[in-house]
């Protein structure tokens, strides 16, 4: 189905309203195919409450990498410590990548010193797209000398990204490009 009919069937109204209707977006997800939840998760904006929360957590089962994605991204919004164990879990075990980057960027977004050690763990992943969003997650800390002291550590990073990101952040170095 394309986004033109999509956006007929889920239009902004119906999107604000299930997302403030925790059974009715429950309802609404179980009967829906991959393309309607991924476009729903996407139009789902501002989470102001945490009516989404359940139907969410519910997603993170899903075969579907985007849809696990973009529930996380979504539970992310809604600013909740107390997921700080799904965050992780889903950081540390989804087989993809996409989703164990949204999962630590979504620690990172608590802004919650409970995290540091989560996110310090995640420094040394072999993926470096989760070690750059535990970067950018630990850098909200960086006047803690703990954190300045781990960050150090990745300056021989074998990522030249990520040992760039390092070499600013440490030592206040710039590159140009050519």
């Amino acid at each position: 189905m394309n986004r033109a009919v999509l956006s007929l069937r889920a239009d902004k109204s119906l999107i604000d309203g299930l997302k403030n209707d925790t059974k009715a977006l429950l309802s609404f997800l179980q009967y829906q195919n991959d393309g309607t939840i991924v476009y729903v998760l996407e139009k789902m904006g501002r989470l102001e409450n945490g009516y989404s929360k359940q139907p969410l957590l519910n997603l993170l089962n899903n075969p579907n990498e985007t849809i696990r994605a973009l529930s996380i991204k979504n539970l992310a919004k809604i600013g909740d410590i107390s997921l700080i164990d799904v965050f992780t879990k889903f950081a540390r075990q989804d087989e993809s990548t996409e989703v164990r980057r949204e999962s630590v960027s979504a620690i990172g977004r608590l802004r919650n010193e409970k995290t540091i050690p989560i996110l310090i763990k995640l420094l040394s992943d072999k993926d470096p797209k989760v070690v750059m969003q535990a970067i950018r997650g630990l850098l909200v800390f960086s006047n803690n000398n703990l954190i300045k002291q781990e960050l150090k550590k990745l300056i021989d990073h074998p990522n030249e990204l990520i040992k760039e990101v390092i070499d600013k952040e440490v030592n206040g170095v710039t590159y140009k490009s050519n």
